[in-house]
């Protein structure tokens, strides 16, 4: 999902548009994609703080699961914060932890890396 960050924004557009509460399996006939894909980019709606979304009713799913399909209706678009997205190419969830290689480490410098880590995990 991470590789299509422009495709959730099309369907927040899309969403924002369409005006009603919408399903995942309308998104999924709209823009070509599975409904497990198409949940997932609900998902992704729900959690970005550039789009205002609010939750409708649950739809029944056509499985057997007992499970249902949540609809999700966009309500806003914070266009700056995404222009500022797109301004600072660094911008990725691990802003404050950066991807280290670990490959020109020694085994001993690795341990301590390992070391310092759990610590942190464990506050």
């Amino acid at each position: 999902m991470s590789h299509s960050t422009g495709l959730h924004l099309k369907i927040a557009e899309w969403m924002l548009e369409h005006k009603e509460t919408v399903s995942a399996y309308d998104v999924s006939e709209n823009f070509g994609l599975t409904v497990n894909q198409a949940r997932a980019f609900m998902t992704v709606l729900e959690k970005d703080g550039a789009i205002k979304t609010h939750r409708g009713k649950n739809v029944p799913s056509h499985t057997s699961s007992g499970y249902g399909l949540r609809t999700l209706k966009v309500t806003a678009i914070d266009r700056e914060k995404i222009a500022s997205r797109k301004k600072n190419p660094s911008y990725t969830n691990y802003k404050y932890y950066p991807l280290k290689s670990t490959s020109d480490l020694t085994r001993a410098e690795k341990w301590e890396l390992i070391i310092n880590n759990s610590r942190r995990r464990k506050r």
